[in-house]
């Protein structure tokens, strides 16, 4: 082991007592949506096209002039009308946009749905829309994690790069996995195995720090449920993976209101507590890897650049 650097359990025991903050900026999204007049404006048309529909259908208007105007409504759906209520609707009745898009039969059937089931108005508040993109905001943390994670690296003095070869030359640098930089190449050309139950399991950073490199998968998980509990097992499951190379180590990241839920020792569940005794069972048993949350990362990453 690097003599700047401590055991598994004193990085593990500092992310115990040192859980994720609330707020943590890498994962808040709250300006105002630069595109929000488009969002407005386009459901506007939506909601104008549908008084309309309704209007004729009421007056009992000729069937082609109606079909002209669900024509005119296909065709002013683009992307900026997710956050209208008629496509909110429309997800609602188990279909998508691109569907009601492409089929006019079904557009019509769901609008017919949407004028028995709903209330229908001409008024296009902002804070609405603003309101169903916050909503959406979660699928914006995608890569946010590696973000925060290269943001905190390049803080102790790594440089970012994005060739293997620069990953060679470099002596301290984090490089991230991509479709060039996957399993396979890092495989072949680090000479490690990463037996993960799927093969085609992508981690997230490779940090070089001298000699020693940190084979990194970061996770940012709020709540619990089954789709996490997957999650947290394919993480334990890193944590169990090991190389005949002693410079090489696993790094689990996880961040978010459930790294504290599962790192609180007061949580007693039966899930909580199994998942931590393989946790702990698998850091005793592979002593060069490691699972931290954000202060462990710190002080793990501080410590190898002193």
């Amino acid at each position: 082991m690097n003599s700047k650097i401590q055991s598994n359990q004193h990085y593990f025991k500092i992310s115990c007592e040192n859980p994720e903050n609330f707020l943590d900026k890498f994962y808040i999204f709250d300006e105002r949506h630069p595109d929000i007049e488009k969002y407005i404006a386009n459901t506007k048309d939506i909601k104008n096209i549908l008084i309309t529909i309704k209007t004729l259908q009421n007056k009992k208007e000729r069937v082609e002039i109606i079909e002209k105007y669900f024509c005119e409504l296909q065709k002013i759906l683009s992307d900026f009308s997710n956050c209208s209520e008629f496509i909110c609707f429309v997800n609602a009745c188990d279909n998508t946009l691109k569907s009601v898009k492409t089929d006019l039969n079904l557009i019509k059937k769901i609008t017919k749905k949407y004028f028995s089931k709903r209330t229908l108005n001409e008024f296009v508040p902002e804070e609405w829309i603003q309101a169903v993109l916050d909503s959406n905001s979660s699928r914006k943390k995608g890569k946010c994690g590696e973000i925060k994670l290269i943001a905190m690296l390049k803080g102790f003095g790594f440089n970012e790069i994005e060739t293997w070869d620069d990953f060679l030359n470099k002596k301290k640098c984090v490089l991230q996995f991509s479709k060039k930089i996957n399993m396979k190449y890092v495989r072949e050309k680090l000479n490690v195995k990463i037996r993960t139950k799927k093969q085609n399991k992508k981690l997230d950073l490779i940090v070089k720090s001298g000699k020693r490199i940190f084979l990194l998968e970061a996770k940012h998980l709020n709540t619990s449920g089954g789709g996490q509990d997957k999650q947290i097992a394919e993480l334990i499951e890193i944590l169990n993976l090991k190389e005949k190379n002693k410079d090489i180590s696993y790094v689990v990241f996880l961040d978010g209101n459930y790294s504290n839920v599962l790192l609180d020792i007061k949580k007693c569940g039966d899930k909580l507590k199994t998942q931590r005794q393989e946790i702990k069972k698998y850091l005793r048993k592979n002593s060069n890897n490691y699972w931290l949350n954000t202060s462990g990362f710190r002080a793990l990453f501080g410590d190898l650049t002193k």
